[in-house]
């Protein structure tokens, strides 16, 4: 950690907001937090791969399987594995059919299922 001693006010500033964070959202998100970032340099670099027939099926399957695409959700599918993506709508649509009620946010749900690599429960 890099101490900014020449300006303390700085500092105490960036200090009182670090511990406003950890104070609202508790030290299991900060770990979970933490251990995605650590985790996202070993991610492989797929900004270079160019827009195909593809990654425009998966976005397909997912409009599909009824999520509401934007462009930040969109850019998360394509920059993860396409078995990674079917996996989470697969925990979702599990969740959905047991639930029987109205998820109110799916696609937030996806998005945690995707960046989490959660898998649906097969034995279930």
């Amino acid at each position: 950690m890099k101490l900014n001693r020449q300006n303390p006010q700085t500092f105490g500033d960036e200090i009182r907001v670090a511990k406003e964070f950890a104070d609202s959202y508790g030290p299991e998100l900060l770990d979970r937090l933490l251990r995605v970032v650590e985790n996202d340099h070993k991610m492989p670099d797929t900004s270079q791969t160019p827009v195909n027939v593809q990654t425009n099926d998966i976005l397909q399957e997912v409009e599909k399987a009824g999520f509401t695409l934007n462009s930040w959700l969109t850019e998360l599918i394509l920059n993860t594995n396409a078995e990674v993506v079917r996996d989470a709508m697969a925990v979702v649509a599990v969740y959905r059919r047991r639930r029987m009620t109205t998820l109110r946010n799916p696609e937030g749900m996806l998005v945690e299922a995707i960046r989490n690599q959660w898998r649906p429960n097969i034995s279930a």
